[in-house]
């Protein structure tokens, strides 16, 4: 259990590391922050905001299931929670799988969508289709 947990929070310890050694504090800090969030990228994090928070953590865990007909997202909570998405092609990014909440997607800056169920909220990366900057009336889809 030690080495999943080293090569975790490695890459966060080197970039702090790396910030600490002088220079531009605070576009090292920038850095270090961006070497964090790509680690946690890559370990499958995502930002999220749980049960009405309105602070993000870096704590919930992404999860695709392929199946015949479409592929699901199923995003993990810390507490052991989880929701599940269908991931749509038809340019609308996710649907509720079970259907219980409402949906809503906002896009953000820099390649990222904000997913809104019931109480919780998630920050996603995402392929936007088209290079246009979307209209006030399309910067936020609702899903369901």
């Amino acid at each position: 259990m030690f080495m999943p947990i080293f090569k975790s929070i490695f890459p966060l310890m080197l970039a702090i590391g790396l910030a600490a050694c002088g220079g531009d504090a605070a576009g090292d800090l920038k850095n270090a922050e961006n070497d964090a969030d790509e680690a946690a990228a890559l370990d499958g994090k995502v930002e999220c905001a749980l049960a009405g928070s309105a602070a993000f953590e870096r704590t919930c865990t992404t999860e695709q299931i392929a199946g015949k007909e479409s592929t699901i997202l199923v995003i993990r909570h810390p507490d052991g929670g989880f929701r599940r998405f269908n991931i749509l092609t038809d340019g609308r990014g996710l649907a509720p799988a079970d259907g219980f909440d409402e949906t809503k997607i906002s896009l953000l800056s820099d390649g990222m969508i904000e997913v809104s169920s019931g109480d919780d909220k998630y920050r996603l990366p995402a392929q936007v289709k088209g290079s246009e900057t979307p209209s006030e009336d399309t910067a936020t889809k609702d899903a369901g």
